[in-house]
């Protein structure tokens, strides 16, 4: 494949009754410099307006809407992208915003025949090191030593964000990747695709991209950048169950992609709620009370 080839890209996008964000996507998709061969919307909730949306949108490009019974990103990811013709999907959020050039920038990177997914970095989500207190803990879930622990996945489920720096490499390799902004090769989602997670879908992102990695190179991408507006959803009105439901679902990665079983799992879970607790008590963020109920009130 050449330089001024880029594969054929399929866009998916996962939506719940978010006509205005959506419409900022597909804004910002209606104009990329390089055209997607398509784009397929999966649609739980109302899918009247969603459809209605796309017809006054006038895409320079095909365009269509699935209605998903079921409502979870991940169900709704995997159904649309059964469906799509593009060598490359993307799989977009319907609350971020985007330059003209995101599709261009993005894949050309698939030029390389090793690379099998990426993902543009996040704006004003850059990630600092973490201070010594954190990286201690982080070694004692990890079970080794790292500078920052930029894009790996260790632990009981603990992924973290590249630390971007004025010296970063255009991009970095990954143990995992965000479904935010996320483009993989056909064939290696058609293998894998998102766990049957169900709801908010937290960490469907690990589950998948954590398994693709092991048979092909995952990068975070130093530009181009994205805007996560990250609103707000019914999934997310009860802070107790929410954080309950990403405790578990980290659980569910510790055991099918990493491999933890038993004392190794449950000592590094216990750990983590711990840890949170002793986090949220020290900081107060608002709702913390809440959060921290659902700590303790999550099962592995």
């Amino acid at each position: 494949m050449s330089e001024t080839a880029p594969p054929r890209c399929s866009v998916v996008i996962a939506t719940l009754d978010r006509i205005e964000s959506l419409r900022v996507v597909l804004r910002d998709l209606g104009a990329q410099t390089t055209v997607p061969c398509e784009l397929i919307i999966a649609a739980a909730g109302a899918t009247g307006p969603v459809s209605e949306l796309v017809r006054d949108a006038a895409l320079p490009f095909a365009a269509r809407v699935i209605a998903c019974a079921e409502k979870s990103s991940a169900l709704q990811r995997n159904r649309a992208a059964a469906e799509a013709a593009g060598e490359v999907i993307a799989f977009l959020d319907d609350d971020i915003e985007f330059g003209p050039d995101l599709l261009a920038r993005t894949l050309v990177h698939f030029a390389d025949p090793a690379v099998g997914g990426v993902a543009p970095r996040i704006a004003h989500s850059d990630r600092p090191a973490p201070g010594r207190l954190t990286r201690l803990y982080y070694r004692m879930q990890a079970g080794y030593g790292d500078a920052d622990y930029g894009a790996r996945l260790f632990g009981v489920g603990l992924n973290c964000l590249p630390v971007f720096t004025k010296d970063s490499p255009a991009r970095i390799r990954a143990d995992w990747l965000p479904s935010t902004c996320l483009f993989l090769r056909t064939e290696l989602f058609r293998r894998h695709q998102f766990p049957a997670f169900t709801g908010y879908s937290f960490a469907e992102d690990v589950h998948l991209t954590a398994r693709v990695a092991r048979e092909s190179e995952l990068y975070f991408l130093r530009e181009p950048t994205l805007l996560h507006h990250s609103l707000t959803s019914e999934f997310k009105r009860d802070v107790a169950a929410l954080t309950a439901g990403k405790l578990h679902n980290m659980a569910i990665i510790a055991r099918d992609v990493q491999g933890l079983r038993g004392f190794a799992l449950w000592w590094r879970w216990q750990l983590h709620r711990v840890f949170l607790t002793a986090v949220h008590t020290l900081r107060r963020p608002a709702g913390w009370r809440e959060e921290l109920r659902g700590v303790w009130r999550a099962r592995p």
